[in-house]
């Protein structure tokens, strides 16, 4: 432990240093992500009439490339911790998503992404979309797995479902800012 000269505490080892970035062959032999160094963020939400859409994202919080890929589960649970069980879950598209809101015609979906490789703080985002109105299930928290893995992840998120389903998009690499 050193003391800083700039700072009324002792910090270890003395000197800043960098942390070497992933290389290639990171990239190339990238494993599953591993839940601990997984975190769970809402990063955007969209409305469109009674559409509703929350976009949610894993980030990857350690060191070294890792890979998810597929659709997440989710569980819906009330302002009492009990689970709504009668919502259907609907695995769709992005581009479905993104038809509904625009009501547009829904374009041919490509095929899915089986993985994608997170680099150290990159994401991977999907959207929950439901429709929304009154005397509907009412939510108060999202419960999210990813794919091929046992830890859950809670988002305080109240939402008003009215149609007794919801639909959810397969992970993508997300460029914007979280």
């Amino acid at each position: 432990m050193h003391v800083n000269p700039n700072a009324p505490f002792i910090t270890p080892g003395g000197m800043p240093r960098l942390v070497p970035r992933p290389t290639e062959s990171d990239v190339k032999d990238a494993r599953a992500c591993d839940t601990d160094v997984l975190s769970v963020d809402e990063i955007a939400g969209t409305a469109n009439g009674n559409y509703r859409s929350v976009k949610l994202a894993f980030m990857n919080r350690g060191p070294i490339p890792c890979t998810l890929g597929g659709y997440p589960s989710v569980s819906l649970f009330d302002a009492e911790g009990q689970s709504i069980g009668n919502i259907e879950m609907e695995k769709v598209t992005a581009e479905k998503v993104t038809a509904e809101f625009s009501e547009a015609p829904t374009p041919a979906s490509a095929a899915p992404t089986a993985q994608v490789t997170l680099m150290p703080h990159a994401v991977a985002a999907f959207e929950v979309v439901w429709s929304a109105g009154t005397n509907c299930s009412k939510v108060a928290r999202i419960l999210v797995r990813a794919p091929g893995t046992e830890k859950t992840f809670a988002i305080a998120r109240p939402m008003s479902i009215c149609t007794g389903r919801i639909q959810v998009t397969q992970l993508r690499l997300d460029e914007g800012n979280v």
